[in-house]
């Protein structure tokens, strides 16, 4: 794998942000969710939210939810949480699960199967009624697939398979090293986010600001020392967009609160990545970290121009789990405190994005250059033709 030393490649230059408003306008938030949001694979929590069938979780996305369901035959469903009836939300709960797999509006109690979505039951509606066709009536059904324990939901209809936007390429091999569908979900945690989706993202794209608001972690990673990111030598796919690592500061063991060493690091890792964390970022709104014995993943849901609900996993060896009093509050406590800060930054930059000293933007520094990649990946989706 080819590497970029240092903090950015040599072809990275001034220029321009984003205008203010792209940050609150309401008709861009419109368009983004369109024609980015409506259009992606998104990643909807992990396998082990939803282990038997009937168990069920919820995506909101702006004035959309969705229900994600594990079927009897074990496949993963998703659904619009939306009765067809009379409109009402099926699913109010962020969890639960459905008795006998059926999903049962509250309203008037129209009951759905979780597998198919289809209409079993509408009460004093009778069978024969030649007007009422329940094959007509079945929960809209969108796009749900697996991926190494993670869940992928995408509402258009049209979008590739999933196997063809992940189609991992060698040079990810750094990736598949970290075994994730063997991983399991040892803590969640769900943070509102008073700034536009784009902004928290933008915060992940660089770290310029690292030894500014990141004490933990820039005492454990120093964002002075040389970093590695991934060149262009290595191609993209339609959704994972780059890969970089971070060392550990000489003297420390682990990626987190304190630099011990609690956990065994976790086997098919060399040397060099036990003493490294590792980062792929996922357009439009999620990134892994992958350290040498856990993994945080940060996913990100827009929900208003100026609000965004974030959803953190962290994911440790299962037989780290299986133990009495799981040894996590290291990694936990480490991304919770990180995330907090990032997401304050992301608070101050959106209010200063509605001042009109800031309605032409500002620059982004060839240290930036992460930033204005991603710049350039929302602009191309906006354009790209229906």
């Amino acid at each position: 794998m080819n590497m970029i030393e240092g903090g950015w490649p040599s072809d990275a230059a001034f220029e321009s942000t984003l205008p203010g408003e792209k940050y609150y306008d309401g008709e861009t938030f419109r368009k983004e969710l369109e024609k980015i949001w409506f259009k992606t694979w998104l990643c909807a929590g992990r396998e082990e939210e939803i282990p038997n069938t009937g168990n069920y979780t919820t995506v909101q996305i702006a004035h959309e939810n969705f229900i994600v369901t594990r079927g009897s035959d074990g496949q993963i469903n998703a659904f619009y949480n939306v009765c067809r009836h009379r409109g009402s939300r099926l699913c109010t709960a962020e969890s639960g699960h459905f008795s006998r797999g059926n999903i049962i509006c509250p309203y008037h109690s129209w009951m759905y199967s979780g597998d198919s979505g289809q209409l079993k039951k509408a009460p004093n509606i009778p069978e024969e009624d030649e007007h009422f066709d329940k094959s007509e009536h079945s929960l809209v059904k969108i796009k749900a697939e697996a991926w190494d324990g993670y869940i992928w939901i995408n509402v258009d209809p049209n979008a590739p398979p999933l196997e063809e936007s992940f189609n991992l390429p060698e040079s990810w091999a750094i990736y598949e090293r970290y075994q994730m569908d063997r991983l399991k979900l040892g803590k969640k945690k769900t943070y509102t986010v008073k700034a536009n989706w784009k902004l928290l993202m933008e915060n992940a794209e660089e770290c310029y600001h690292c030894g500014n608001i990141y004490p933990e972690l820039s005492r454990t990673t120093p964002p002075s020392q040389p970093r590695n990111w991934v060149g262009e030598d290595v191609p993209e796919t339609t959704v994972l967009k780059h890969v970089g690592a971070m060392a550990l500061k000489s003297g420390f063991e682990r990626v987190n609160i304190d630099g011990n060493a609690y956990r065994p690091v976790f086997p098919g890792l060399n040397e060099d990545e036990n003493n490294k964390i590792a980062y792929l970022h996922i357009f439009p709104h999620s990134y892994i970290c992958m350290a040498s014995d856990y993994v945080f993943i940060a996913a990100m849901f827009p929900i208003k121009p100026d609000e965004t609900l974030v959803k953190g996993y962290w994911l440790f060896d299962p037989e780290i789990l299986e133990q009495e009093d799981p040894p996590i509050d290291d990694a936990v406590d480490f991304w919770h405190v990180t995330s907090q800060e990032d997401w304050e930054a992301s608070e101050l930059v959106q209010l200063g994005n509605q001042s009109k000293a800031y309605e032409n933007g500002g620059v982004l520094t060839p240290i930036d250059w992460r930033v204005a990649n991603f710049k350039k990946y929302v602009q191309s989706e906006l354009e790209r033709p229906d």
